[in-house]
């Protein structure tokens, strides 16, 4: 739910959004709920789970050729926008947090990478090396993160990439409505308890 809100802007499509997806399907959106599900199911060894994985995993991996992305099913938590089609590379053992944003042309090599919430990393970006990042880290476009930043709120920018300044997270940054979309999330999230 979290990802339908911060991609559409709304928690459950109504009749009319669910008619029109299957006249002009949402793409991205079917992607992420691949995600999700394989993501749910590779936890799960009892009543039919290991089965449904692979039947999510299969459709996933499909979609994933269609799209241009070859993304780990358990590397992001909630919120994850992924706003265009176009290649997009981030390995499974790296462990991503809540609201990252993903542009085309970025890669996340498979190394164990810990990076926290609100990531957002501008098109072309690269991680090759095993790296720590804080929380609310943006990445200017084309630049190449080779070494930790371990500090929170800042814009990383060059090759290699060094910390340029100070920056607030990401959908502060880029106006009301992410910001609105992200306390609705939370809200939801407090009123279901977890």
């Amino acid at each position: 739910m979290a990802d339908r809100m911060m991609n559409n802007g709304y928690f459950k499509p109504s009749i009319i959004k669910r008619l029109k997806n299957i006249i002009i399907p949402d793409d991205i959106m079917t992607f992420l709920k691949l995600l999700r599900k394989c993501q749910y199911y590779s936890t799960l060894h009892t009543g039919g789970g290991k089965l449904k994985f692979v039947f999510f995993q299969l459709r996933l991996k499909r979609i994933q050729r269609k799209l241009g992305f070859s993304i780990g099913f358990n590397v992001f938590g909630y919120g994850l926008v992924i706003p265009h089609y176009g290649t997009i590379v981030v390995g499974g053992s790296n462990r991503i947090g809540n609201y990252a944003v993903l542009h085309t042309s970025t890669c996340i090599s498979n190394n164990g990478k810990i990076i926290g919430d609100g990531l957002y990393l501008a098109t072309g970006v690269k991680m090759t090396r095993k790296v720590t990042l804080g929380d609310y880290v943006s990445v200017a476009a084309n630049s190449v993160v080779n070494s930790d930043c371990l500090e929170g709120n800042c814009l990383l920018a060059g090759i290699p990439a060094q910390k340029k300044k100070d920056v607030k997270p990401w959908y502060i940054r880029d106006g009301e409505l992410y910001h609105n979309k992200v306390l609705a999330i939370e809200k939801l999230k407090q009123e279901m308890g977890l």
